[in-house]
Order: C-alpha cells, then structure tokens, then sequence
C-alpha cells in the first residue's frame, strides 16, 4: 500500500505494513500457511486480498490455492530498529546572550529506511537528569518532560511521511540546555566546565495494537566547556553555540 520506497514488489515489510496481492488466474482461497498476520477477505475464494503484517518481526508464507494448482509468496516483517534525528529545516538555534546555552529544534526518523512504519505511533517517557559539574545541582534530577503519572509518557504521535531518511512523525522536539547561575559558572572564559544528559526511552507500537515496544536508550545530553562552547546532543545530531554569539530563538 505504501507508495515510499518506491519499490512496489519488495517482499521486506516494516509491521502493520499493508500489501494487497493478486492472483492469476484466480479465484483462489488464501491462507497464512506460515507466521502471523491478517488477511482481508480472511474467507471465501478471491482474486485478490490484502494482507496486514503484525507487529512483531518474522517471516510470513502466503499461499494461495485455485483450481488444480497453488502459488506462495514470502514475506520478512521487520520492526523498528531504532531512531536518529536532525535538525527541522527552517528552523534555527536558540541562543540566549553572554551565556553557555544552546538549543535546537530536531525531528526523529525511525530505522531502517528500506520500509515504511506509517502505521506506527511513538511517544516518550519520562525521565530523570544526571547532572555534574556546573550543572549540579541546578540540573540534577529534574523531569524530562515532566509527564503526568501515572504513565509519565508523553502522548502519541503518528507517522507522517517516509524518506531517504526512513519513517518520521514530523513531530518538533525541543532540545534546549538551559544554563546554570554565573555562581555556578564564571561570568567569562575560563568557564567551569559541566555535563548533563537524561537517558531518553521511547517507545513504539502499530496502532491499534495494545503490545508497546521500547527503542534502545538514547541520551539528550548537553556540555559547557571552558573555552564558552555549550553542545547540545541528541539521536546522533549535534549543535552548539559559544557563549557570546549573538541572541537567536527557534
């Protein structure tokens, strides 16, 4: 059903992806003769159905039976590996004057980019900081994204679009350090240097579905150095500022 990637016969299917298959000369009565899955009609002799992969990875046989003869089909179900992110393009740093800060606005692209996961949804839970350095106590053990219990999840967000990049929600994440008092840091180079991350759990399911998958723990992490440089780091992308570039937002 999915029109990215532009390979329309591949046999490699990200979970809940949809595929409709034909059959000639048909009608023929189909079953999943290997593996999990849906087939829509799931009874009758057809000339055409649709099959729905599950949400777990595997390798589904397909084998339609007509008039004196059959044919099968193969499919590999693969689940979301993982997740990266860049910048969201047209957007720009925030940057507050005279202090080490950076921030960034970042969308996620889910892997591998080979299928489509347009019927996933993610969110992300909540998490706790771990602070040294300048950042500490200041940034030590605050929310992440300060959730509502009892789940301290965020909610969830479909996937919008698939690319060269894989499969996106579109959705705009904030990454923004902050900055610590000038106590805490100096008010000019030499800056006391510090680091803080929180370890990032996301999680992924097809929708509909009630069975929830985590991703592998990814840090937000964010750095002052001495020289006024602050970095700012998450899903492999990074960006920084130096403590006296000029004032920018999003």
């Amino acid at each position: 059903m999915a029109t990215s990637p532009a390979n329309r016969a591949r046999t490699r299917i990200g979970v809940g992806e949809e595929v409709d298959l034909t059959v000639s000369p048909g009608p023929a009565t189909w079953a999943i003769t290997a593996g999990s899955g849906q087939l829509s009609p799931s009874t009758g002799s057809h000339a055409k159905v649709r099959f729905t992969a599950d949400d777990a990875a595997g390798t589904v046989t397909i084998t339609a039976t007509g008039s004196g003869c059959s044919c099968t089909i193969i499919f590999t179900i693969v689940e979301p590996s993982g997740w990266t992110m860049i910048q969201q393009p047209g957007t720009h740093l925030k940057h507050v004057a005279g202090r080490p800060n950076c921030g960034w606005k970042g969308i996620a692209f889910f892997h591998p980019d080979d299928v489509n996961f347009y019927r996933m949804e993610d969110r992300e839970l909540d998490s706790l900081s771990v602070a040294t350095g300048c950042y500490n106590p200041s940034h030590h053990g605050k929310y992440h994204g300060n959730y509502a219990p009892p789940d301290r999840a965020s909610g969830w967000f479909p996937m919008t679009r698939h690319t060269a990049n894989g499969t996106t929600d579109d959705g705009p994440d904030e990454i923004y350090s902050g900055y610590p008092p000038t106590s805490a840091t100096g008010a000019a180079p030499p800056f006391t240097a510090g680091k803080y991350y929180w370890p990032i759990t996301w999680q992924w399911r097809v929708v509909g579905s009630s069975n929830i998958h985590n991703f592998p723990v990814v840090r937000q992490e964010h750095e002052i150095f001495p020289d006024g440089k602050c970095e700012s780091r998450k899903g492999g992308h990074t960006e920084h500022c130096m403590y006296n570039d000029a004032a920018s937002s999003y």
